[in-house]
């Protein structure tokens, strides 16, 4: 009997340490081409702040970027969703060298009411490991043991030693827990050391956003 009760309490033990988490088996990694219809415009950004291994998002290369304008008046927030929104005001004292554009594109990562923090380099939301592909400090799409390999190989970006210990510490990075408000969603890019995000003006009002991203626009 007293053995039972051990091996009951122990996995009650186990199942009550394991952590938490929370996934998105929807999103894709990489935008689709969209077929202009009525009602949905186009965009250029040139912002990489989203961009990964084959600079997705950039219109440099790919062409402007389908948004529809009247999506969320139907739909609702989900995370994941990539938004284009009107950038708010940023603490000129804080972020001195910051010169954002006027409009950005990011991902929808926690919703009205969630807490959102980061520890060691992982998003966690109400506490539950962001179990996603955008869930967790990259650097184009790379993880920290790959980023390291690749870097200061022939042809590849150099990564002195200075750059290391910054990057090192970035994907370790840490943020506070902090709870959207309503009416509110905390964005962020996929490459979070290059994004002007809600890491930085907090979290996004939902009367700056301007319209989901369906993906490429395919002829324009």
């Amino acid at each position: 009997m007293k053995k039972s009760l051990v091996i009951v309490f122990f996995f009650l033990f186990v199942l009550g340490c394991s952590e938490q988490s929370i996934t998105d088996s929807i999103t894709l990694e990489s935008p689709k081409r969209v077929e202009m219809k009525q009602g949905l415009i186009a965009v250029e950004n040139h912002n990489d702040g989203m961009a990964r291994h084959n600079l997705e998002y950039i219109s440099k290369d790919k062409g402007k970027i389908a948004v529809d304008p009247n999506y969320f008046k139907e739909n609702e927030y989900n995370r994941g969703d990539v938004i284009y929104y009107k950038t708010p005001a940023i603490n000129i004292n804080k972020y001195p060298r910051l010169n954002p554009l006027e409009f950005n594109i990011s991902r929808v990562i926690a919703l009205p009411g969630e807490e959102i923090e980061i520890k060691k380099g992982q998003v966690y939301v109400n506490d539950k490991r962001l179990d996603t592909f955008y869930g967790k400090a990259l650097s184009w799409g790379l993880e920290e043991e790959e980023y390291f390999k690749t870097v200061n190989k022939p042809g590849a970006a150099i990564c002195d030693e200075s750059c290391q210990k910054t990057m090192k510490e970035y994907f370790s990075m840490e943020m506070d827990k902090v709870r959207v408000p309503e009416g509110h969603l905390f964005v962020m890019g996929d490459t979070w050391w290059r994004s002007i995000d809600s890491q930085i003006f907090g979290s996004l009002p939902f009367a700056n956003v301007k319209g989901r991203v369906l993906g490429y626009a395919s002829n324009e």
